[in-house]
């Protein structure tokens, strides 16, 4: 604790200030093994409860204070022996800087070394990417690709796009390209874009190739489907009153009033169900062709028109 004090005391004198990160830097060299773990700021702390709860006496601390005094003084003396000796701190504290300005030179190049290391590596990963999608694209027809969203423009989607040049600049290089690939790798490098800055939300990824008028026949599927089972319920004379209102709604709905009706409704909705049914089984299954039609239609057009 009287170490403690000490160096504060002394940093307190020769500095006119409460400088705690300098007594600490003394009090570490006075004091190299203890306490490793402390830092300026809990042994700043301490000082201040050493203080604050009297864990030291008066006189002990007058007798710091007089250590303190002396040690400046022999310090001013020593400062005063001449001028040579002033000359030599000179050159130690302007080597020592040299020292300190070589240390931290080193030190920047070596942040540099890894900061350029691992732009490289991000840049082989885009490079990977960007040559994986390429691939892709090769495979798709022109009419088969997937129209791309409008990004907004800002500073991340500029310095993206400046990476993404460098990576079609290198693979430009590295391989022969015609008019075909050059038009795959930019709408890869595209997708690459589209995918990495513009993530689309749940609605829209479960949505986004569906088919509106299917969307409409599957829920009168479902509705019909409901209404069978409904149905089915009518001669069982079950006592649920849930299931009571919902006849009562379908009797309402489809106007029935007697049993022989009802049976006609049922058979009437089950043909529904498996027309509406067929139409979306015979749409998948010649989903395929049409697409090839469309395409062929679409190569005929710009053909003729060029």
């Amino acid at each position: 604790m009287q170490e403690v004090l000490w160096c504060y005391m002394y940093i307190k004198e020769k500095t006119l200030g409460e400088n705690y990160k300098e007594a600490y830097k003394l009090w570490r060299e006075r004091s190299p093994v203890t306490r490793m773990n402390i830092n300026a700021k809990a042994l700043f702390n301490q000082k201040n409860y050493i203080l604050k709860a009297k864990r030291i006496p008066a006189i002990e601390i007058d007798e710091i204070k007089e250590s303190v005094r002396l040690e400046i003084g022999d310090d001013a003396e020593d400062c005063t022996n001449g001028v040579n000796g002033c000359k030599m701190d000179t050159n130690v504290i302007e080597h020592q800087k040299g020292d300190r300005e070589s240390n931290s030179t080193a030190t920047g190049k070596v942040e540099n070394k890894s900061a350029e290391g691992e732009q490289h590596t991000v840049r082989n990963k885009l490079k990977e990417d960007l040559q994986v999608m390429w691939y892709k694209v090769r495979v798709l027809q022109m009419c088969e690709r997937e129209k791309l969203p409008k990004l907004k423009t800002n500073s991340k989607l500029i310095k993206f796009q400046e990476e993404i040049k460098g990576v079609i600049d290198e693979l430009l290089e590295e391989e022969e390209m015609d008019i075909t690939d050059i038009n795959n790798l930019i709408y890869a490098a595209a997708t690459i874009i589209t995918q990495t800055l513009n993530e689309p939300s749940k609605k829209n990824k479960t949505r986004r190739n569906a088919k509106f008028w299917k969307i409409r026949i599957q829920k009168q599927i479902s509705n019909w489907r409901k209404d069978l089972s409904i149905l089915a319920e009518t001669g069982t004379g079950s006592d649920n009153g849930k299931l009571n209102r919902k006849k009562r709604k379908n009797f309402q709905k489809y106007s029935v009033t007697n049993a022989t009706e009802v049976g006609r409704l049922t058979e009437t909705l089950k043909q529904k169900v498996q027309a509406k049914a067929q139409r979306i089984r015979r749409y998948e299954k010649w989903k395929p062709s049409i697409v090839r039609i469309r395409c062929l239609k679409k190569i005929l057009k710009n053909f003729t028109e060029t």
